[in-house]
């Protein structure tokens, strides 16, 4: 079972002015920092097969924190197609929700990213559109509905380093540490870790050359 609270939604707040989103997400995540945000993003807490309660302390608990800075981009204004950026944090059973951390000055446009446990992301890493960055599969590869599937998901927190560069459209799966300032390139599924300082791209995505000789 599946419940869910919507923090913010980008078709039924869509209304909302960029000030208004502003303090909407503040009422529940760190208020320290002015996040700037363009149009209106999706941000959901999802529990699965728990009680069916999620009190806003549960939610309050560090599941997001955006650092000073930051530019959250969820209209149609970018050049290249880009939808809202969707930020989720998971709870299994009554567990503790998943955690997404953004450093200082990032840029996310249509940026989705799902956490069970964390996800950690650098300070002045810039997402293309598109980006999908996920710490969880979902779901179990075999024996799908099994009442044991929720102990089987392989859930592996996922590290960005600061200044790092991801294009359009890259994936980066459960487990994966990408390095300081390092270049993802467009279309990219990132599946192994990437060191500080390259460039790389492809499906797998490997390293084509350093950025430091």
């Amino acid at each position: 079972m599946y419940i869910s609270n919507r923090i913010l939604c980008s078709k039924n707040d869509s209304k909302l002015t960029d000030i208004q989103v502003m303090e909407r997400y503040a009422q529940y995540f760190n208020a320290n920092f002015w996040v700037s945000f363009s149009g209106c993003p999706s941000i959901t807490m999802t529990q699965v097969n728990g009680s069916g309660v999620i009190s806003n302390l549960d939610i309050k608990t560090n599941t997001i924190d955006i650092d000073s800075g930051c530019y959250i981009e969820s209209t149609e204004l970018p050049a290249f197609p880009s939808g809202p950026t969707k930020l989720t944090c998971v709870a299994l059973r009554d567990e503790k929700f998943g955690r997404i951390r953004i450093g200082k000055k990032c840029v996310l446009q249509g940026t989705s990213i799902c956490s069970y446990n964390l996800v950690d992301i650098g300070d002045r890493v810039i997402f293309g559109p598109n980006v999908v960055i996920m710490d969880c599969s979902g779901h179990a590869i075999e024996r799908r509905g099994d009442s044991d599937e929720w102990e089987r998901l392989k859930i592996s927190p996922v590290y960005i380093g600061d200044d790092a560069w991801l294009g359009y459209g890259v994936i980066v799966l459960p487990g994966v540490s990408i390095g300081k300032r390092s270049v993802i390139g467009a279309g990219s599924v990132v599946s192994k870790d990437i060191p500080d300082d390259c460039v790389a791209v492809g499906n797998p995505c490997i390293v084509k050359r350093l950025l430091i000789q």
